[in-house]
């Protein structure tokens, strides 16, 4: 029991007076004339409702729709009894608890046993093809960290950056006021955003506790739900929580964020990336990030009321667009400038970049127009300086997205962009006003074409090797679709990329603009790019990524070091996707190797000999695209297990040779290919231990990673 008071409180007409808590019939009208209080189940040995705006709940079995099977029971809990749960069955609440966009819930939770997705209270409604849902998890598929989860169009998480304990009793509340979502544990505030969606517009939603549609239920027990049509403030939801004990604050140093398509831009000593769906996150290390804003949204505070600021670019799709694709900001003239995608999944071909522009990084952004439009099939191209008069052919022309501007090292600056069937196209742009230059049509091709699975491309000069990196993701990226990131790299930044084999990535398309490369057939596109990750998993870790992809990459010119930020979905999660960041480094041949752990602040150091022997997760990322098109059972890389050995031998699943030079640098030698690159000690979230770990990288595209067992 948790100890509040040797009494519990009674709110009369906003006065509270002490009542005994030995008088069970006074508990039923416990808080019961509170401003905006709707409903108060109790659990004093029964479901009932006491406010009697409601009907009592009922008990069911382990889904929201299995009305059979289920049993509870009652035990001493915060304050009188709670409801206890089995983990095979839940409480079915009445209907109609909420149903508008201001609201409040309030409940004590004590779990005795903790699965991700698993639901305290959950609100929606799902169908085929149709979900739209609340749900406060114990444990979320964010860090598991305890969660307001909300799918799945749009997805939204309202992560808290801890995990509640078991075997105690937990406060938790949240508060939705017309798209402004607060969510409090122990009475404390963890979480604040916009954009939260209106989740119980025109549906008719359940209500339950412990069971949802599809997780395993909750074990544990669950005590006084209050529901509320206001939105409470923090002062109130403090009260509630009274006698809560202090959560201890999470080892993992990681805060995450929910980005697509991500692409990076350093403003002073704060990092920021901006991605579809008017995402936008920031960071002053790269490790614990602040979620500026998540989706497309009327109050969406980097554009407000995006719909109608940008219509114009919004209805060049066929059909229209929905949303706002990746984007690239950029600072121009005084000026922040944003490249935006304006394209839909079933508008091939036809889309668009424009541009939006604000005073200040964070917004508020004002649109500025379309600067560049692509055609569907045999469309007449109208308005494409160059081309005008002829004929979109999506296998040669460029699917008009994913935009990425920079300046190159002479000062001129270029926008890579591109999607697919036409390929990579770089153009260069006017710096007076982020307009393409005249007369070049879509561009220089870099890559692909011929439908060729490239898109999301980002260009990096190093001033190490003085080469451009080329960064491009293959595949598509649903959890199927096998997305992975791959690098090439030339001496300027419209090409020729060529890969550590020597390949052009711009063999698709011959230079008379004939089709030599059959892209459609994906097989043909796996000999290109260093492919520097894909799907895997860590099996002693139990950590991995499914299709990770649409990176950017940030370089700090001062200490040398090299980041690649993108999104990635995870194995058993679905399509839910966070930002991750990992280090690249640049191995003996002057390629780059991405480190196979999160960035976690650590800087690679001088080891010896003695530093590196042991036992290794060991994952080759080989060179497909990782498709299958089964997004609930995607084609994952599993990590063997191998002994670098003192004698410098490699024993276990792959024999081979290893060699450390000059402080860090590794040679790797595994059935007679040899790959370059690093040795550095890394934070590994999985075992919560710093471990040493290896990233290589061979002539022929593939990349090897090694992770340490403790």
């Amino acid at each position: 029991m948790i100890a509040i008071s040797s009494a519990i409180l009674l709110v009369s007409s906003g006065t509270f007076s002490a009542l005994a808590r030995a008088d069970q019939d006074t508990l039923r009208t416990y808080w019961l004339d509170e401003p905006g209080l709707v409903a108060a189940f109790l659990f004093d040995g029964d479901l009932s409702e006491a406010t009697g705006n409601f009907g009592a709940g009922h008990v069911i079995g382990n889904r929201v729709f299995t009305e059979h099977g289920g049993s509870i029971s009652f035990a001493e809990g915060v304050q009188g009894d709670a409801v206890v749960l089995n983990g095979a069955s839940g409480v079915r609440l009445p209907d109609g608890l909420i149903d508008g966009y201001t609201y409040s819930v309030s409940l004590w939770v004590k779990p005795e046993a903790a699965s991700m997705f698993t639901t305290t209270f959950f609100g929606g409604y799902s169908t085929d093809g149709f979900q739209r849902w609340i749900s406060f998890v114990p444990v979320g598929p964010i860090g598991s960290e305890t969660m307001v989860w909300s799918g799945n169009d749009p997805w939204y998480d309202a992560n808290t950056g801890l995990t509640i304990p078991l075997n105690e009793w937990s406060h938790l509340a949240l508060t939705v006021d017309h798209g402004k979502i607060v969510v409090y544990v122990n009475g404390v505030e963890r979480f604040s955003g916009t954009g939260f969606p209106d989740v119980f517009a025109e549906i008719d939603p359940v209500f339950a506790l412990a069971v949802n549609y599809w997780d395993a239920p909750f074990t544990g027990m669950i005590d006084h739900l209050r529901i509320y049509d206001v939105a409470i403030g923090s002062d109130r939801v403090a009260e509630l929580a009274a006698g809560a004990p202090e959560i201890a604050e999470p080892e993992s140093p990681f805060r995450d964020v929910t980005v697509h398509d991500p692409e990076v831009i350093r403003v002073g000593g704060t990092f920021y990336i901006f991605g579809s769906h008017l995402a936008v996150a920031k960071s002053q290390d790269l490790i614990v990030w602040e979620q500026l804003s998540r989706d497309w949204a009327r109050d969406n505070p980097i554009i407000p009321n995006p719909g109608e600021e940008l219509r114009e670019a919004m209805l060049w799709p066929q059909p229209n667009a929905e949303s706002t694709w990746a984007k690239s900001v950029i600072e121009l003239n005084g000026q922040f400038y944003m490249f935006f995608s304006a394209a839909h999944w079933y508008s091939p071909g036809r889309s668009a970049i424009a541009i939006a522009i604000a005073e200040d990084i964070e917004g508020p952004y004002r649109y500025d127009g379309m600067i560049l439009k692509g055609y569907g099939q045999g469309a007449v191209i109208e308005s494409v300086d160059g081309l005008v008069g002829e004929r979109y052919d999506i296998a040669r022309h460029p699917g008009v997205i994913d935009p990425h501007v920079f300046f190159d090292t002479n000062g001129v600056l270029w926008m890579v962009y591109g999607s697919y069937a036409g390929g990579i196209h770089i153009i260069e742009l006017d710096p007076a006003d982020g307009r393409p230059k005249p007369g070049q049509g879509y561009g220089v091709r870099i890559a692909g074409g011929n439908h060729a699975p490239m898109e999301g491309p980002f260009i990096q000069h190093l001033s190490q090797t003085g080469y451009y990196y080329l960064m491009v993701s293959f595949g598509t990226l649903a959890p199927g679709g096998g997305y992975d990131i791959r690098v090439a790299r030339s001496k300027n930044p419209y090409g020729p990329f060529l890969d550590p084999s020597g390949k052009d990535l711009n063999s698709f398309i011959d230079h008379d603009d004939r089709l030599l490369i059959d892209g459609r057939n994906w097989r043909n596109s796996d000999p290109f790019g260093a492919k520097l990750l894909g799907n895997f998993r860590l099996r002693e870790s139990g950590i991995g990524y499914v299709s990770p992809g649409h990176s950017s990459m940030c370089y700090d010119e001062a200490t040398g070091q090299i980041f690649a930020i993108f999104h990635s979905r995870f194995p058993g999660f679905g399509h839910m996707h966070n930002v991750r960041v990992h280090q690249l480094f640049l191995n003996q041949e002057g390629w780059l190797v991405m480190a196979p752990h999160r960035y976690a602040g650590e800087t690679i150091g001088t080891y010896s000999e003695g530093d590196i022997i042991g036992t290794y997760q060991y994952i080759n990322h080989g060179t497909r695209i990782q498709e299958n098109w089964d997004d609930a059972n995607p084609m994952i890389t599993e990590s063997r297990t191998i002994e670098l050995e003192a004698d410098g031998a490699i024993s276990g699943d792959v024999t081979g040779t290893w060699e450390l030079t000059d402080n860090h640098y590794a040679t790797i030698t595994i059935d007679g290919e040899v790959f370059h690159g690093v040795f550095l000690e890394q934070w590994d979230n999985g075992l919560g231990k710093h471990v040493m770990a290896f990233t290589a990288l061979s002539d022929g595209n593939v990349s090897i990673w090694g992770s340490r067992i403790p």
